[in-house]
């Protein structure tokens, strides 16, 4: 009398780790793709909030005054977002917000004689904007004081000769200006980004 035994295949080893190594090598592909995708989407985004737009004037002026294009970039970023039309409630104009007092003051240092209307031009802005930010790193010696300065003017003298605020004459510790203060690190923020982005 037959016993109705059943009997199971023996599955091979080898061809359950071969299944096993599919499902697994399908699975992590599929993961490194969407990580890869996420990565570009975030670096789109950050590339979208931090552009490099008139790049021709800000690599020329970069070369002509030997700064930092991603300071320059920076700089344009806080101070009016690449808008070319922006005018601030105190009267400073362009892309790097400059103001026509010292538009006027720094022609006379370069012995130019442009009117006031060219100052909204991008390149002009641009160039005036950059030769002012040299002009305040040959006169302190820092980014930081340059960048402080280019937002607060030459009060900076003032605060670098005091020891509650610069310790070493050179670094600013406690800017008494919340604005300058906000500023400086906005540009510092920027600055690292665009190092990131573009520079790195």
């Amino acid at each position: 009398m037959a016993t109705g035994r059943r009997y199971r295949k023996k599955r091979h080893p080898l061809r359950r780790f071969i299944i096993f190594l599919l499902i697994f090598t399908t699975a992590a592909g599929g993961l490194y793709f969407t990580i890869q995708n996420l990565d570009t989407a975030q670096t789109m985004l950050e590339k979208s909030l931090y552009p490099v737009k008139y790049s021709k004037f800000v690599e020329k002026a970069a070369t002509e005054y030997d700064l930092d294009a991603a300071l320059i970039y920076s700089v344009i970023h806080t101070e009016s977002h690449f808008d070319e039309d922006a005018e601030s409630h105190a009267g400073a104009v362009g892309l790097m917000q400059v103001m026509p007092s010292s538009f006027e003051w720094l022609q006379k240092l370069r012995g130019t004689d442009l009117s006031e209307n060219e100052l909204m031009k991008p390149a002009v802005n641009i160039d005036y904007g950059c030769y002012l930010l040299r002009y305040f790193l040959n006169e302190y010696g820092t980014e930081q004081a340059a960048v402080a300065a280019y937002n607060a003017g030459f009060v900076v003298s003032d605060w670098l000769s005091d020891s509650s605020i610069s310790p070493d004459g050179k670094t600013l510790v406690n800017i008494p200006y919340d604005e300058t203060a906000n500023y400086v690190e906005k540009v510092a923020t920027a600055k690292k980004m665009y190092i990131k982005l573009y520079f790195s």
